[in-house]
C-alpha cells in the first residue's frame, strides 16, 4: 500500500526534504562564507511582566534570564561584504511596558546576526525568526515562537504551563514531561496543565527541544 511504502520510507523522505529547503540557504548565509562581522551592545531598562517582540530574518537567537530589570542586548552582524554589515541595522524601542527589537539587513543580501538577550525572568515572548536556531532559557510567561528553518530549544522551565502547543513541519518534536506528540514528517504536541503560562512554538523544518518541565505545586 502507499501509506505503508511512505511509512517505511520516512528517514529518507524527511531528509530529502530538509536537504532541499537547507541546500539553497546554506550556500547563501553558510557561517564559513562570512568574511565581515561587527559586534554591538545596549540595554534598556524594562520592568517584569512586559512583553517583548524579536523579529529576524537569518541568524541565532539566544534569550536567557537577565540579573537587573533591563533587556541587555548583545549581537554581531556578519556578511560577506563590508557594506551589508555597515548597512544592517537594529530597532530596539521601549514603551512602558512593551519592547521590540527588529534586526534589519539589504534586501537579497547574504547577512546574518548572532543574538545573545538578557532579559527579567518574567517576560513574555513574541518572536519571529526566518532562518536560524531560538533558545530561550529560564524564562517566565506566555511564549509564541516561530521559526521557518532551525532549531527551537526552550529550557529550564520553572513556571509551569496550562497550554502547550508545539508542532514541526518537517521535523522532531522532544518533550520532557509534557506528553507524547503525534505525527509523521512533522510532529504535533498539545498539552493542558495547571500552571499560569501558554507557550505556543511552531517550525517549519527543524526540531523543537522542550526541556525541564517541573509539576506545579501539590502535584
Amino acid at each position: 500500500m502507499p501509506g505503508r511504502s511512505l511509512a517505511r520510507l520516512h528517514p529518507l523522505h524527511k531528509a530529502v526534504l530538509i536537504y532541499l529547503v537547507l541546500a539553497p540557504i546554506s550556500a547563501r548565509a553558510g557561517s564559513h562564507d562570512w568574511d565581515c562581522q561587527e559586534t554591538h551592545s545596549e540595554a534598556r531598562d524594562f520592568a517584569p511582566g512586559g512583553m517583548l517582540h524579536v523579529h529576524l530574518s537569518v541568524g541565532d537567537l539566544n534569550i536567557r534570564r537577565g540579573d537587573s530589570g533591563k533587556i541587555a542586548l548583545r549581537y554581531t552582524v556578519k556578511s560577506r561584504h563590508e557594506r551589508n554589515v555597515k548597512e544592517a541595522h537594529v530597532d530596539f524601542d521601549v514603551h512602558g511596558n512593551d519592547a521590540s527589537i527588529e534586526f534589519h539587513a539589504t534586501s537579497h543580501s547574504n547577512t546574518s546576526f548572532d543574538v545573545e538577550l538578557e532579559i527579567p525572568a518574567n517576560t513574555n515572548l513574541d518572536v519571529h525568526n526566518k532562518v536560524g536556531d531560538v533558545t530561550v532559557d529560564g524564562i517566565e510567561g506566555d511564549k509564541d515562537l516561530q521559526l521557518g528553518v532551525g532549531d527551537i530549544r526552550v529550557v529550564r522551565e520553572s513556571g509551569g504551563y496550562r497550554l502547550v502547543h508545539a508542532s514541526t513541519g518537517v521535523g522532531d518534536l522532544n518533550s520532557d514531561g509534557y506528553g507524547e506528540p503525534s505525527g509523521w514528517l512533522g510532529k504535533r504536541l498539545n498539552y493542558h496543565g495547571e500552571g499560569k503560562y501558554e507557550l505556543r512554538a511552531h517550525v517549519g523544518v527543524g526540531d523543537i527541544t522542550l526541556e525541564g518541565k517541573q509539576e506545579t505545586a501539590g502535584k
